[in-house]
């Protein structure tokens, strides 16, 4: 009895107590803001890629029609380049007019940036809600998992690419709608209000507006209803969804339509890679999202396929779906964990768009852009145990240690990381060294 009662005082004193300023909203508001600043300030001196997508995504005639009747008839009804984003197009178009009528790279790089700290902020705000309506944490728990959840993502270098280059920033804005919808859910949880449900379908339609992998939300919707346990065999929670899901369906046809319109996508009769070699590729592109989301190395702004289509897959791809499998089997008693159950699937459902199972045309296996959401997941996982680590009297010290070592490497590298993007010439530069080094490899693995 006496020893249970010591553990009992040890674990109380184990924990972190933080001043009352800390625990202040717009005070951590104020710190995720600064850290995105000092890790992104070389982006407000980028230039525009006009080599690399940017000279038609921003520079093209619809930002230059401004918003007049006809152009924004145009801007709603047409494709262009295979892809439909209204608005996101309508973004540009405001920032060109707002900046005079001129292409002016700072006007454009202070929006991205401001973008990814309204959805830092946002991420804050859900993982703190979400976890109070749990239930099951106490209060510096919910502080401590949902701050280090944004922060993380405040200055992780695998989102580089949607604030440093602007032909990626429609990613910055479909997360802006799409955050904003599951934190609307979540007050819909607890007042039921059905004008909250209108709400999250509107932001839901402005999200897929802005970029399609806005599709996934109805299930990101119901896996909140998991985690916050709500009755799945009811059918009060499945008919809220119905016009979610139509709107999935809706959504999904049209991005089949504009990549059919450029002459590519699973509509467009160019030849396709066969269903096993997608397979391992969505494998292969799992394993490879959630290593970069973890620890990030060699980051790069094009990841190619390993074969082109009709060719056999490198022998040393194979092994990745095994991989996913022995993963599976071996962490099976950490899936009976909720949240880790729930961190999980967040990502997978998140990416679930972009790992080619269905033909979609890709430029790459790869890219850092598409993760952005989905890295949330991973994010919150190494917040949940980076807590449950500091509440222990025998990890506490050597877990502050490590994770402000990590917190280090993850600002140093994203500080880096986002001048590769400063202009045509540093991005030339980096595609120069990144094909050396591929054909090193490739030289090696012959060998």
């Amino acid at each position: 009895m006496e020893t249970n009662s010591q553990q009992i005082i040890l674990e109380k004193k184990s924990r972190i107590t933080l001043p009352v300023v800390i625990k202040s909203t717009p005070f951590i508001i104020t710190v995720l803001t600064i850290s995105v600043l000092l890790v992104y300030y070389s982006v407000f001196s980028h230039q525009f890629q006009l080599k690399w997508d940017d000279q038609w995504v921003i520079t093209n005639f619809y930002t230059e029609n401004g918003l007049t009747p006809a152009n924004l008839s145009a801007i709603f009804t047409h494709f262009f380049h295979g892809q439909y984003s209204p608005i996101n197009q309508l973004s540009f178009t405001l920032i060109y007019a707002a900046a005079g009528y001129v292409y002016n790279p700072v006007w454009f790089h202070t929006y991205s940036i401001i973008m990814h700290i309204l959805n830092v902020v946002l991420v804050f705000i859900f993982i703190k809600n979400l976890l109070t309506k749990s239930t099951g944490f106490e209060p510096n728990s919910i502080l401590t998992i949902s701050f280090c959840t944004a922060f993380i993502m405040s200055i992780h270098p695998f989102l580089v690419e949607p604030v440093a280059w602007m032909a990626a920033s429609k990613i910055l804005l479909y997360s802006f709608f799409y955050l904003l919808a599951m934190n609307v859910y979540l007050n819909y949880l607890t007042s039921r209000n059905v004008w909250y449900l209108v709400l999250i379908f509107v932001l839901f339609m402005l999200s897929f507006g802005s970029k399609e992998q806005a599709v996934t939300l109805p299930a990101c919707l119901l896996l909140i209803d998991y985690q916050l346990k709500r009755n799945l065999k009811s059918r009060a929670v499945w008919l809220e969804k119905i016009p979610f899901f139509l709107g999935t369906l809706l959504f999904a046809y049209v991005t089949l339509l504009s990549q059919k319109s450029n002459g590519l996508g699973l509509l467009a009769p160019e030849r396709h890679y066969p269903l096993y070699q997608n397979i391992i590729f969505g494998s292969y592109s799992l394993v490879e999202y959630f290593t970069k989301c973890l620890i990030p190395i060699k980051l790069s702004f094009m990841y190619n396929f390993p074969n082109p289509v009709g060719y056999p897959v490198p022998p040393r791809f194979w092994i990745y779906p095994f991989i996913l499998l022995i993963v599976i089997f071996t962490l099976r008693d950490y899936w009976k964990n909720r949240w880790i159950l729930f961190s999980i699937l967040f990502f997978v459902i998140h990416l679930s768009t972009v790992l080619h199972i269905i033909p979609i045309s890709r430029m790459a296996i790869v890219a850092d852009r598409y993760a952005y959401i989905a890295s949330i997941g991973i994010f919150f996982l190494v917040a949940y145990y980076f807590d449950r680590a500091v509440r222990s009297i025998k990890y506490k010290n050597v877990s502050i240690l490590l994770f402000t070592v990590y917190i280090g490497y993850l600002g140093l590298y994203t500080s880096v990381h986002a001048k590769v993007w400063h202009d045509d010439e540093t991005l030339k530069k980096e595609l120069y060294d990144s094909v050396k080094q591929r054909e090193a490899l490739e030289k090696l693995e012959k060998k």
